[in-house]
């Protein structure tokens, strides 16, 4: 009799849902690997690399997918970012639960990334607007933004793919919010913990002596903030 098999939480839950079905998955920075043997045991990926750096969430990786049975579509692998995976084993990838700038520069030294049709799955746990800005640089558009509520903190997840074309004319704002509307509660959620980021921001360009910078962010900060007001404002209007 099969091992009854885990729930995932609503952050990993989020980048199951952009998984393309039947594809081949990288999941880097895998730690247990909830996610690859959560979709292998459902039947939603014909194969999955397990990737981490660190040999103690690997061997714990390893052990998960012996315990579930999915030997046979899950294979764990030691990798830095992809750099130990081949492009044929990677047609959707996942990035969940590391820094931003960690992501950019995984994203940055993998060429192959470029070719084909490929999804990235990124769910950044710190600096959301730098790596958006390093994606829109490097030629990746964002196609689609959601945010999960998981024990009181909210998490962004990007799926994202290479369109040069489809960058063009993001703005400062854009890095900050990206596709991510005022319509959920966790999605305004967000949005207000980025007006925090860029009040902190702010401050530092001001002591830094950066005045032309900081006037911008607070332009950026206001244009948020107007965009919560309006959807409050709507909201109570639907309760009248």
């Amino acid at each position: 009799m099969s091992r009854p098999l885990f729930s995932l939480g609503e952050r990993l839950s989020l980048c199951a849902a952009m998984v393309r079905p039947q594809t081949a998955l990288a999941d880097v920075g895998t730690d247990h690997a909830y996610l690859p043997v959560w979709l292998a045991r459902k039947g939603l990926v014909r194969s999955a690399v397990a990737a981490d750096v660190r040999p103690g969430p690997l061997q714990r990786a390893r052990r998960n997918i012996a315990r579930y049975g999915v030997g046979g579509v899950v294979t764990a692998r030691l990798s830095d970012g992809l750099d130990s995976v081949r492009p044929e084993e990677a047609r959707d990838v996942v990035m969940a639960g590391m820094g931003g700038l960690l992501m950019a520069r995984v994203i940055a030294r993998t060429p192959w990334l470029r070719e084909g049709d490929r999804r990235l799955i990124l769910q950044p746990m710190t600096s959301a607007e730098d790596l958006r800005r390093a994606l829109s640089r490097q030629g990746f558009a964002v196609l689609r933004e959601r945010c999960a509520r998981e024990n009181g903190h909210v998490y962004c997840v990007m799926l994202c793919a290479y369109d040069p074309p489809r960058c063009g004319g993001w703005d400062e704002r854009f890095f900050y919010t990206g596709r991510v509307s005022a319509k959920t509660p966790e999605n305004r959620q967000y949005l207000r913990r980025q007006t925090i980021v860029l009040k902190k921001r702010i401050r530092g360009a001001r002591l830094e002596g950066r005045p032309e910078e900081a006037e911008k962010l607070s332009a950026v900060r206001a244009q948020i903030g107007a965009l919560l007001q309006r959807e409050r404002i709507l909201r109570r209007r639907k309760r009248i």
